[in-house]
């Protein structure tokens, strides 16, 4: 068994960058908690919504940061590329507590949370999975938002719906530059990679702010 060694940081900004995402994404959660104000099922959205983002970054953290053994390498990227679909079904949560209703809710919530599990099955155990699979299933989930813009445009609004979208957008622009490992800005600081990051967290506060101000106090 190859022995948990750790080193330098091996990706300084890519570090910072998702270590300030985690601790924002705590002080985040508490307050998503408190603005739930003791109504349980807002309550329970905020919780999915905050500790989805406080997982996702805190892997992105320590995958990027440490110099890792080949072994523990692979093994912090699977659960890296796991929580994207977690983050993914996370947000669509307290979106859809707030803007859907009974078997509507019921089945939204059970599809999305369906393909999560999925997609992250198949990061863990099958990690050499097509990349388009992975990219497919998590755009799915995330656009299947689409099927209820009726619903979510009434409960929060045009600047709620706008919010969504933009954070979706910027998601796709990261996975875009991801992809096409383009543009190389400044290769040995901050490239493509880096702004991929940046992109994603982007996303991640557009998403936040629509959750917030529209979503938790729109549960009923």
């Amino acid at each position: 068994m190859e022995r948990l060694t750790l080193g330098k940081m091996q990706n300084p900004i890519r570090g910072f960058l998702h270590g300030g995402a985690a601790l924002a994404s705590l002080v985040g959660l508490i307050l998503l908690v408190y603005r739930a104000q003791g109504n349980a099922t807002a309550r329970l959205g905020a919780l999915v919504f905050g500790t989805a983002l406080i997982v996702m970054y805190t892997i992105s953290t320590l995958y990027h940061s440490f110099p890792w053994g080949e072994t523990w390498k692979r093994r912090l990227q699977r659960l890296d590329h796991s929580a994207i679909y977690l983050v993914v079904a996370g947000t669509f949560t307290p979106v859809a507590i707030a803007s859907l209703r009974g078997a509507t809710l019921a089945v939204g919530l059970i599809l999305v949370w369906a393909i999560a599990v999925t997609g992250i099955m198949l990061k863990v155990f099958l990690p050499d999975v097509a990349t388009w699979l992975s990219i497919t299933l998590q755009m799915v989930m995330g656009w299947l938002a689409i099927i209820w813009i009726p619903q979510i445009l009434t409960t929060l609004g045009v600047a709620g719906l706008t919010l969504i979208a933009l954070g979706g957008a910027s998601y796709i622009a990261g996975v875009v530059v991801f992809t096409t490992k383009r543009p190389r800005l400044a290769p040995r600081s901050f490239s493509y990679h880096e702004l991929f990051h940046v992109m994603v967290i982007l996303g991640s506060l557009l998403h936040y702010l629509a959750v917030f101000v529209y979503a938790i106090p729109a549960v009923g």
